[in-house]
């Protein structure tokens, strides 16, 4: 399934496009993506910034310093409150698309395993995938993997 991939917030307030393929994908086993979805992990993908288009709503945003210590802009649906992607503040130039926000996220392809350490012991599937103890540079493997 090519580009572009649509999706949006529960509500329909916000509505986006992502124009191109992704960079990367991979599962985060961090406690905030877990906390985030209610669940084990977070499926994500990265794309330049350049290439998620906003087709109607404005995400609102909130700021949280990341393991890292650096800036994290959260955006989200300021009616529904569904979290849709987030502007890593090391990495402006790129946006973290939460895929569980895509309209079929079915396609993703998993290419890595995050922060395994945080990992719930059932939830992590040996799938023969790497997996980064912690917060990998995805500079590192963007094309890599």
């Amino acid at each position: 399934m090519p580009a572009p991939y649509t999706g949006g917030c529960g509500c329909g307030a916000i509505r986006y496009s992502m124009t191109t393929e992704p960079l990367i994908s991979y599962l985060c086993h961090c406690t905030e993506c877990q906390r985030r979805t209610s669940s084990a992990f977070g499926l994500n993908t990265q794309i330049p910034a350049e290439n998620l288009v906003i087709e109607k709503g404005t995400p609102a945003e909130r700021k949280r310093r990341a393991d890292s210590g650096n800036e994290l802009g959260l955006n989200f649906c300021g009616d529904c409150g569904t979290p849709l992607f987030s502007i890593p503040g090391a990495r402006p130039q790129i946006r973290v698309i939460y895929c569980g926000t895509l309209d079929d996220p079915s396609w993703v392809p998993v290419k890595l395993h995050i922060w395994s350490d945080s990992a719930l012991p059932w939830a992590i599937p040996d799938d023969g995938i790497e997996r980064v103890s912690g917060q990998p540079n995805m500079a590192d493997y963007i094309g890599k993997v």
